[in-house]
């Protein structure tokens, strides 16, 4: 069983997609410098050419690049509901958010807190506006924990 702290749920960011903005940008320089060759030598078709494929390919990462920013984007309102939740345990039991895990990024019924080695099991009501926490035993005892950079 593996649990989430505070920090890790919050601070958690993708170098994936900085990864896909920079050969983005780098494909719009090589697109920019295609169409000056091709303006120079518009005899030579091959700058045409190559100035229409990576204007596809332009269009294909930038298809990509959005369609991970709408999974992100949902991603983040998940991690923003459990850390609120964490943040709210961490208040009621009157101990910092450093002490606060979640079992999960998303929010659930039946998703788990642990603070200060005693687990609770989250059971939210149907309009999701409030929780109920119970006191849990693991049935598997080697519980991981993870830590901010990690």
């Amino acid at each position: 069983m593996t649990f989430y702290s505070y920090a890790y749920l919050t601070h958690q960011n993708s170098h994936h997609t900085l990864l896909q903005l920079t050969v983005i940008g780098i494909i719009v320089l090589i697109i920019a410098g295609l169409s000056w060759l091709w303006y120079r030598h518009k005899t030579d078709l091959k700058y045409r050419d190559l100035f229409i494929i990576m204007v596809l390919i332009l269009f294909l990462l930038v298809g990509i690049q959005y369609n991970e920013f709408q999974s992100l984007r949902s991603s983040f309102s998940q991690k923003s509901q459990v850390t609120q939740i964490m943040q709210r345990v961490a208040e009621e039991k009157g101990v910092a958010t450093t002490a606060v895990w979640s079992n999960t990024a998303t929010v659930s019924s039946g998703m788990l807190i642990a603070v200060r080695h005693q687990i609770y099991n989250v059971t939210l009501n149907p309009d999701g506006n409030s929780y109920t926490l119970t006191n849990a035993t693991p049935i598997t005892k080697p519980i991981k924990y993870v830590k901010e950079g990690q």
